[in-house]
């Protein structure tokens, strides 16, 4: 798909209900070359078929299809016929990936009442699985359940002084700080590149050519200064009018090991009054990252499923 495409989902694409991350305009624009995805428009539905990585199958298969704003009674239908014959026609299972229980549900139920006889033996991994957070609880962080993040930003600014003086969140795009926004990027990069340095690499690219296409993606974010250096970056895009989708959260050395993400965290979900829902993905499996995503208290853990055509 090209510019002018995203541009057209942008504007069209029915996002009301949406939570998972996958379904980002955002990710799906950034995110095509690392996941290796194929994306296309076809009678007004956007279909998406990840090539994932052999063997992995919680990664390879089709998307659910999204339709464009004001769909017809029975797109759904009209998409999973597609699919049939896009499957066929490629020599490919029809295998489904990364939806969420409702998507599932629709997807029995076509197959229930349109395609007699075919089934799915549907199966879930906890790695693929996306947390959902209250915007509010992240903005405030009430109670004793966050007493430990309140901790964090209280050692915080024993560390670094106080907000105003000492350090200071600036948004964006309001501020002309993309270029902050980057070196935050690549120093972490430096910081952890080691065995992984071919994804971080690309991930470090994907953040450059987000910023290049700001308008086109929706993004916000913004940049913890301390004593007037960049210290941490966060840059995110709607899923939905209610839903945002925290793509990047970067910190390094000292600043990360003091504190940085607990405040860049609540700084700039106080600043997102709009929307609802903070999605922060998925832990990928990593053992330290699902403790911290765990530590913000999700309001719900999304669970992702995949399963093949019978």
């Amino acid at each position: 798909m090209n510019f002018l495409d995203f541009e057209y989902l942008n504007s069209n694409l029915e996002s009301a209900g949406l939570f998972g991350s996958d379904t980002s305009i955002a990710n799906l624009f950034l995110l095509q070359e690392k996941y290796n995805t194929e994306l296309k428009i076809q009678k007004n539905i956007l279909f998406r078929y990840y090539h994932g990585t052999q063997g992995i199958e919680n990664r390879t298969g089709y998307g659910f299809p999204l339709p464009m704003k004001n769909p017809t009674k029975d797109w759904l239908k009209t998409a999973i016929e597609l699919i049939f014959e896009d499957a066929k026609a490629q020599s490919r299972p029809v295998a489904f990936c990364l939806l969420t229980s409702e998507q599932k549900a629709q997807i029995n139920e076509i197959l229930d009442r349109h395609f007699p006889g075919h089934t799915i033996n549907w199966k879930t991994n906890r790695d693929d699985c996306d947390y959902i957070y209250l915007r509010t609880n992240l903005a405030e962080l009430p109670g004793s359940l966050y007493q430990k993040k309140r901790n964090h930003i209280s050692r915080f600014n024993r560390t670094y002084g106080v907000y105003g003086t000492a350090w200071e969140f600036k948004s964006y795009p309001e501020n002309n700080i993309a270029a902050d926004v980057l070196e935050v990027s690549q120093k972490w990069y430096e910081e952890n590149g080691g065995e992984n340095q071919e994804v971080l690499r690309l991930e470090h690219e994907s953040i450059e050519h987000a910023l290049q296409n700001t308008e086109l993606l929706n993004l916000r974010g913004g940049v913890l200064y301390i004593n007037g250096e960049p210290a941490a970056m966060t840059l995110a895009s709607p899923i939905s009018p209610n839903v945002l989708d925290v793509i990047f959260e970067k910190s390094f050395g000292d600043f990360a090991k003091n504190g940085a993400y607990a405040v860049i965290n609540q700084q700039f979900a106080r600043r997102c009054a709009d929307f609802l829902y903070f999605n922060r993905e998925e832990d990928m499996g990593v053992e330290g990252l699902r403790k911290a995503k765990l530590s913000y208290k999700p309001e719900m853990i999304l669970e992702k499923f995949y399963g093949i055509i019978e």
